[in-house]
């Protein structure tokens, strides 16, 4: 039998956290997988600069330039907007 003062933990919930853990496990090993596949060098250039690098790091180096990119936007938008309407110019 079950202490009845027992506080129930969230590990216990019917099956909210094995999913969570599932999903967690599987991108981790897709993540494995895209490195893996894509761990050759090669030869980088951007405006004077040339260098070789692993082709994941330059991966990885544009998705956060993009994540970047997609967060600040939204937010100098708003921003610009805001200014915008209390100087009246909207």
């Amino acid at each position: 039998m079950s202490d009845p003062t027992r506080i129930p933990s969230k590990n216990s919930s019917s099956g909210e956290i094995q999913w969570k853990r599932w999903a967690l496990g599987i991108l981790a090993l897709l993540l494995l997988i895209v490195i893996l596949q894509n761990s050759q060098t090669v030869e980088f250039k951007f405006l004077f600069i040339s260098t070789d690098a692993p082709l994941i790091l330059i991966m990885v180096g544009a998705a956060v330039v993009g994540a970047i990119i997609g967060y600040a936007t939204p937010i100098m938008r708003r921003h610009r907007h805001n200014t915008r309407r209390e100087y009246g110019k909207d």
